[in-house]
């Protein structure tokens, strides 16, 4: 039986978060960014059951096809079983980071915890934390309330001694203490669901308990506006408010708990939230890792560096340094690739943009912004001061919602003209146009990430600045399509979503087809986050059959399954998992200084190519495809943080013998020598 090309979505996509978990591992990363590695995995999780398990149950609802319904089943099976065979690495893995945190901090249990303690415990519940809590009292026979989705509940079974068990809840809500400090050290905590679980008895005082356990609700986020809600008769930010309000009631997919011997309570919340058994996931770790936050501040990175990441400074290029930046873009592109660089001059030629006279407009789609945004606040200030100022902001930005509708808002109120793209197609790209008056051209900036310089320090992204009048021209016709609700049908430079985007990648991937067909030379490089088009998958697969060598560099998601003999022999795939968030998407064509370069808001994905508006630019600077091809380099040399896909579908590190060089490709980047 022939080997299989593709593999499933979601379970790629548990392998990476797999990934994710393995940065905690001991010896791997510094204690406390171990710790952090934990909760990006638990948040991870979380977000994809919201989202994709969602999207796949709403599927079942109505899907009418027998087969396709028992394909959508087996697909939550594999998920569920994928799911359960994690949960003990985390738990190890969190077990492994409180042990090797023992020099440090002490997490008190009920099993370690001393008689002053309990008397300390006690007597800060009865003054402190009883007086913050709502418990109530469930029975089987009536309704049950509703719970908000990652709401951490306390939940008991409870009887009364003529029998009639009867379950009571504690909500453990967000005025509550993460943690509590207790005296006998500087860092000896305990978590606030294991003192409420301590003290049970007093707020149940006139029942015995019998069962105990803590549990999150994880409930579907899968909604959009095109379900009956979107209509430009009214505001779409009301719309966008009434949708985030629904996605709170929205039905459960899945239950986290922790506890055992529990099965009262477990029956109780599988039958009213109307879970399965497979719906309904163990751990022991705790399933809200805030409390990390209370033990920096009490082990502060100057007091114990070695618990943290070694500190790392953006560079603010020196030639853009207290200079007209307007005029340095210019007289040619400058490239900058965050973290790396210092995202403080995107932010300085808003400012410049600001106060210039050259200055006419500036326009802007905006995806995800900071919640304290300097950069928005520099379009405002624009906009007080005179200039024409035109923001897209894309409202369906998945859980910033609510932030994005707030920036609107404020930016209306400044006069800035305000607009919120195509029905049923969001807006993913990232443009910058500054329009001058004074005859030396506009600028531009295309770029792989968003708006956003708190991301712009955790994720790796890059920025095209460029007055090439090709490119402009097609930005501002970009601009202009969105702004009138229209698609792009043609543009000469950039590659435009969904019109323009992918027929012109498989274009590049078919001329480089042609070469090797014709004995010279080809290549492809792609750098990205996703691969699940299967139309773009298909075609790689050809130009591997036809002896063009791929290699990509796929941080997340990977359906395409490399090394197979006779068909994808010639493709390699490697994941980047480190300190920052691999962002960056690069697509090479070609060999030698016959390269094309593009950088690219868009993944290889379905929902990137023909489902939202995205945007790739050409890099013709030779110093900015120098700059390219170093990232490029660095990636397919890592032997620290990238993992190898195999053809059995397994990620593995790559194999370094004692005397080879190490490679970190990120921190290499923070080394201009590199």
């Amino acid at each position: 039986m022939a080997q299989t090309l593709y593999t499933d979505r979601e379970l790629s996509w548990i392998q990476f978060n797999r990934r994710v978990l393995e940065e905690s591992g001991r010896g791997v990363n510094p204690l406390i960014e171990r710790l952090r590695f934990i909760s990006i995995f638990q948040s991870n999780f979380d977000e994809f059951y919201r989202v994709r398990v969602g999207s796949i149950t709403d599927k079942m609802l109505v899907e009418e096809d027998p087969d396709k319904q028992q394909q959508l089943k087996e697909q939550l099976a594999a998920i569920f079983k994928a799911t359960k065979k994690l949960l003990p690495e985390l738990d190890n893995a969190f077990d492994q980071a409180i042990a090797d945190g023992a020099p440090y901090f002490t997490r008190i249990t009920e099993q370690n915890m001393t008689q002053p303690d309990r008397a300390y415990l006690k007597q800060l519940f009865e003054r402190e934390i009883a007086p913050l809590i709502s418990p109530f009292i469930v029975e089987k026979k009536h309704p049950f309330p509703f719970i908000d989705n990652g709401l951490r509940v306390m939940g008991v079974t409870i009887k009364k001694k003529n029998g009639g068990a009867k379950f009571g809840m504690v909500p453990i809500r967000s005025q509550l203490p993460r943690a509590v400090f207790l005296p006998g050290g500087d860092c000896r905590f305990m978590l606030i669901e294991d003192i409420i679980g301590l003290f049970a008895y007093k707020i149940f005082h006139r029942f015995e308990i019998t069962e105990k356990i803590v549990f999150t609700i994880i409930r579907n986020a899968d909604i959009d506006e095109n379900e009956g809600l979107y209509d430009y008769d009214v505001d779409f930010r009301e719309t966008m408010s009434k949708l985030v309000e629904l996605r709170r009631k929205l039905a459960p997919v899945a239950l986290k708990y922790t506890g055992e011997n529990c099965d009262k309570i477990l029956n109780h919340l599988k039958n009213v939230l109307y879970l399965t058994r497979k719906q309904l996931f163990r751990q022991s770790t705790p399933q809200n890792m805030k409390f990390v936050s209370l033990i920096e501040k009490r082990l502060p990175k100057d007091r114990l560096p070695d618990l943290y990441y070694t500190p790392v400074t953006a560079t603010y290029p020196a030639a853009l340094q207290n200079t007209d930046l307007i005029q340095r873009i210019r007289e040619r592109d400058r490239l900058l690739c965050y973290p790396f660089d210092d995202v403080q001059v995107l932010i300085d030629l808003i400012d410049q943009a600001a106060h210039d006279p050259r200055v006419d407009e500036i326009m802007i789609t905006l995806y995800r912004v900071a919640s304290d945004s300097k950069l928005v606040e520099g379009l405002i200030d624009a906009a007080r001061r005179g200039k024409r100022v035109s923001c897209m902001v894309e409202l369906r930005a998945r859980f910033d919602e609510e932030n994005n509708i707030d920036w609107s808002k404020r930016l209306q109120d400044a006069g800035c003209r305000v607009f919120y793209g195509l029905p049923n197609y969001k807006v993913h790209c990232k443009l910058l146009i500054i329009a001058t008056n004074d005859g030396g051209g506009d600028i531009v900036q295309v770029g792989t990430g968003n708006f956003n310089e708190v991301t712009a320090r955790q994720y790796t992204d890059l920025a095209l600045f460029t007055a090439h009048p090709g490119i402009v021209k097609d930005a501002k016709d970009t601009f202009a399509c969105l702004e009138a609700g229209r698609f792009v049908e043609h543009s000469d430079h950039l590659l435009v979503a969904p019109l323009c985007l992918k027929t012109r990648l498989i274009q590049l991937i078919d001329e480089e087809i042609a070469k090797k067909q014709a004995g010279k030379p080809a290549g492809i490089l792609l750098k990205m986050n996703s691969l699940t088009d299967k139309d773009l998958i298909a075609k790689l697969i050809e130009a591997s059959k036809a002896g063009v060598r791929v290699r990509m560099v796929i941080r997340g998601i990977c359906c395409l399954v490399p090394g197979v003999p006779g068909e994808t022999e010639n493709i390699e795939v490697r994941s980047i998992v480190g300190r920052f968030l691999e962002h960056s998407r690069i697509y090479v064509f070609g060999a030698g200084s016959a390269r094309k370069y593009y950088i690219s808001s868009a993944d290889f994905m379905t929902r990137n190519t023909t489902q939202r508006v995205e945007v790739a630019v050409p890099v013709y600077d030779y110093r900015a495809r120098l700059q390219l091809g170093k990232i490029m380099r660095l990636a397919l040399r890592d032997n620290q943080k990238a993992r190898v896909l195999r053809r059995t579908g397994k990620y593995v590190r790559p194999y370094v013998s004692p005397r080879a060089t190490k490679h970190n490709m990120q921190m290499e980047l923070f080394d201009q020598d590199a």
